[in-house]
Parts: C-alpha cells; sequence; structure tokens
C-alpha cells in the first residue's frame, strides 16, 4: 500500500521539484530553494525503493557519507534542504528533453532521416558510413530510440548478407554514431554532468568537443574501409522513398536554432548553459510543433506518454540526488584541505591520471558500473585537483572516458537494447568495439594533455 502510493506520487512531485526549480532560478528568492530542497528530498525517498538494484546501492553510500560530513561539520538539519538542490537541474533537464523527442517524431524527422540509407550503395563500406552519419543525426534527440530505427531500415537493406557480418555492422556504425555525437550533445547528461563537476562553461566546452566529435567521425568512418570489398545486393524489397535536403536542412536549423536559444537565454538570465537548455526545450517544442500544425498531436502525445516517461527518470533521480547532497555536505567539511598534499603529488603526473581515469572508465561499465557513476565518484575525488590543474582538460578526460562505454559497455542501455534486436551477446558486442572504445578513449586524453 505505501510502495503503491509512492509510485503513484512520484510524477506529480517529479513535476512539483521542475516547477519550484525554474521559479528559483528566475527569481533567486531564498525560501523557494528551501521548498526545491524539500522537494528534493521527498523525491529521493519515493525513487530510492523502485530504482536500480546499481543505483540503490550507490545512492545509499553517498547519502551514507554525506550524512556522516553533516555530523562531522555540525550542520544544523534545517540546512539539509539547501544541500539537496545542486543537480537538481540535471533531472530538470531530463524532464524537459522528451518534448523535443515528441517533435521530431510526430514531424516525421527520424523517418525521414533514415531514408538516406535507401540512397544506393555500391559496397557494405558505403553503407556503413551513411548509417554512422544518420546514426550520429538521429541520436541527437531520439537517443535510444535512435537505435530500433535504424536497425530495422538497416534490416531491410542488409538481407541476405552473411547474419554475422550484418550484425558486427549494424552494432558498430549504430552504436558507434550514438557514442560520437555525445560528445558534445547539448543534452547528454554525463557531458552536463562533466561540466557541473568541474564548473567549466558548456560554451568553452563546445569547440574543442566539436572539433573531437569530427575527428572521432572520421576515425570511426575509417572502420568501413573492412567492408569495402563486400558488394551489397540492394534487390530487395526497400520502399525507394528519397531524402530530401529540405527537410533534413530543415531539422539542422532546427537544432541550431534551439541551442542559439539557449545561449541567447543564458546570456540574458546570467545562468549556465544546461539550465538555460531546460528553459528553451519545452517553449522551443511547442513552437515547432505549432509551425509544423501538429500542435494537437503533439498536446495528446505529450499526455499519453508524460506519466511513464517521468516515472523513468526515478534511476537517474536517485543517484544524482544522492551524489549532489554527497558533493554539497563534503564541501562544508575540512577534507579537501587534508587532502592537499596528495592532490599536489598526484597533479604532478597528469598523464597518470588521465590514462587511470580511462582504464576505470573503461573497465567498470563492462562489469555493470553505470558511466554516470563511475563519472560521479571521480566528481569527488577530482575536486582538489580541479584548484590545481585545467579543468577543461579533466571535463575532456571525464566525457570521453565514460563515453566510451556507450557502445561498448555491456550492460549499457545502448548494448543491452542491440543485443536485444540482433539477439547476440552483449558481450560479442563489445568486443566488435572495444578497439574504437580504447581509440576514442586515447583522442580524448590526448587533446586533454594538449590542453594542461
Amino acid at each position: 500500500m505505501i510502495y503503491s502510493m509512492m509510485n503513484a506520487s512520484r510524477p506529480i512531485l517529479f513535476t512539483m521539484l521542475v516547477i519550484a526549480f525554474v521559479l528559483e532560478t528566475f527569481t533567486g528568492w531564498k525560501w523557494l530553494q528551501a521548498v526545491e530542497g524539500t522537494l528534493a528530498l521527498l523525491s529521493l525517498i519515493v525513487s530510492l525503493h523502485a530504482a536500480r538494484r546499481m543505483f540503490q546501492i550507490v545512492a545509499t553510500l553517498f547519502i551514507s557519507a554525506g550524512i556522516a560530513c553533516i555530523v562531522w561539520a555540525d550542520i544544523p538539519l534545517t540546512q539539509v534542504p539547501f544541500l539537496m538542490t545542486s543537480n537538481v537541474m540535471l533531472i530538470s533537464l531530463l524532464y524537459m528533453l522528451p518534448f523535443v523527442n515528441r517533435v521530431i517524431r510526430i514531424g516525421g524527422y527520424d523517418r525521414h532521416l533514415s531514408r538516406w540509407l535507401n540512397v544506393q550503395s555500391g559496397h557494405l563500406g558505403h553503407l556503413y558510413v551513411r548509417s554512422l552519419a544518420v546514426s550520429y543525426l538521429l541520436s541527437l534527440f531520439l537517443f535510444f530510440a535512435a537505435i530500433p530505427l535504424l536497425h530495422r531500415v538497416l534490416s531491410k537493406h542488409l538481407q541476405g548478407q552473411d547474419s554475422r557480418l550484418t550484425n558486427r555492422l549494424m552494432s558498430m556504425s549504430i552504436l558507434r554514431g550514438f557514442g560520437i555525437v555525445s560528445v558534445w550533445s547539448p543534452v547528454e547528461p554525463l557531458v552536463a554532468t562533466a561540466v557541473l563537476i568541474t564548473g567549466v562553461s558548456y560554451l568553452s566546452l563546445l569547440p574543442w568537443m566539436l572539433g573531437l566529435s569530427a575527428i572521432l567521425f572520421i576515425a570511426g568512418g575509417l572502420w568501413g574501409l573492412q567492408f569495402r570489398k563486400i558488394p551489397l545486393n540492394q534487390e530487395t524489397d526497400v520502399t525507394p522513398l528519397a531524402p530530401s535536403w529540405s527537410k533534413t536542412g530543415a531539422f539542422l536549423l532546427a537544432l541550431v536554432l534551439l541551442i542559439a536559444s539557449a545561449f541567447a537565454l543564458q546570456a540574458g538570465l546570467g545562468i549556465s548553459f544546461f539550465a538555460a537548455m531546460t528553459f528553451a526545450l519545452l517553449p522551443f517544442s511547442v513552437l515547432w510543433s505549432i509551425i509544423l500544425r501538429r500542435f494537437r498531436r503533439f498536446v495528446s502525445t505529450s499526455r499519453k506518454q508524460w506519466k511513464d516517461s517521468v516515472d523513468g527518470l526515478r534511476h537517474l533521480l536517485v543517484l544524482f540526488l544522492s551524489f549532489g547532497f554527497f558533493n554539497s555536505a563534503v564541501s562544508k567539511t575540512h577534507l579537501f584541505q587534508l587532502m592537499e598534499e596528495p592532490v599536489q603529488a598526484m597533479s604532478q603526473w597528469p598523464v597518470v591520471l588521465f590514462v587511470f581515469i580511462f582504464l576505470v572508465s573503461l573497465i567498470l561499465p563492462i562489469i555493470g558500473v553505470h558511466p554516470l557513476v563511475v563519472m560521479s565518484l571521480f566528481g569527488f575525488f577530482l575536486q582538489p585537483i580541479l584548484q590545481v590543474m585545467n579543468p577543461l582538460s579533466i571535463a575532456i578526460v571525464l566525457i570521453t572516458s565514460c563515453l566510451s562505454s556507450s557502445f561498448m559497455g555491456t550492460f549499457n542501455t545502448t548494448v543491452t537494447i542491440m543485443s536485444g534486436l540482433l539477439q547476440v551477446n552483449p558481450y560479442r558486442i563489445t568486443l566488435w568495439n572495444f578497439t574504437f572504445g580504447v581509440v576514442y578513449g586515447a583522442i580524448g586524453l590526448v587533446a586533454a594533455l594538449c590542453l594542461l
């Protein structure tokens, strides 16, 4: 009975939390921050029992450590709500993201972009590069929903080919496109988390990540050379629907306008980029649906899917709020001062530090630890180092290292989805993408060292 009441209250509490965050950010009123913190605490309480086991364990550790810090620093209990608010912005961003996802779907942009795979290809190498590019574009806002769509389209093109070969091609091109675009995506939780941890601005990070994304795309495309000698027989039942440059251009223009509107809000309101993106997503989605003359369908779809999409946030909410609580609590203690000497010694060997971050981020997701958990743990240990080392370098290492799991982490959501679609062991997908994962992280590591 109690659990059912908790489950029913989650969507309402999450919505109230997001509203409180928006109002508090606009007004700066202290009492609203207390309301926001109280709602965050209640949201954590009603979500903890329903989160995945790994998130429950990590959250319990963070909460216990945070309580220990409160006792150590003799923090009054009245201040606890204010310690709960540091990561509410991430929850709000994830809350708003499905709205633009729905506009892309009702506007048919997902189906349209997949038509670029219908263009005649002479060999599998051409199809690999094209599917890598389409995955890159669709994954920006569709995230996991892009994977089954691309699998369905590619399966039609690859009829009659060896199944092991086609499975390898699809797992490589689709998942790598997802991972490559994520390094700069304005709505990627790992990027937003790295920005919060390191304190760098997204604007200063963006040019470097766009450059890295281009290099990674070229590196990923070169993998297609291994398929260039395999002819593609396209005498299949694929419907020859030609893609339109105008609709592709409209999609890219909408993306540019969304990012530009977030930057404008950031400059006008003096807030962080990801907070500005949170504010921009819903009105931009509404305006886009009106321009497409799909507003009623947008409202209807949002109403039907609202409860499930909001309740699905509970796993990440448990992680983000518990880590934010711990991070705020530990900042009130003298722990970082006690770590000053070991940190200064470690900062003398940045190559060793970066390689360690990369290896841990590469290995732990393969054995089942979520990359956001890995980044959150590093977020604590790296705080003192941020005072003596370029935080931009650390942000790049964290992002590229943790995102390498997006296409080869055995228990990562993307790999799990692809494993189910292809009906192959997820460790096989890890094996197919492991070498590129090493290259992916190594490129980020080199870039970070160059910026020191």
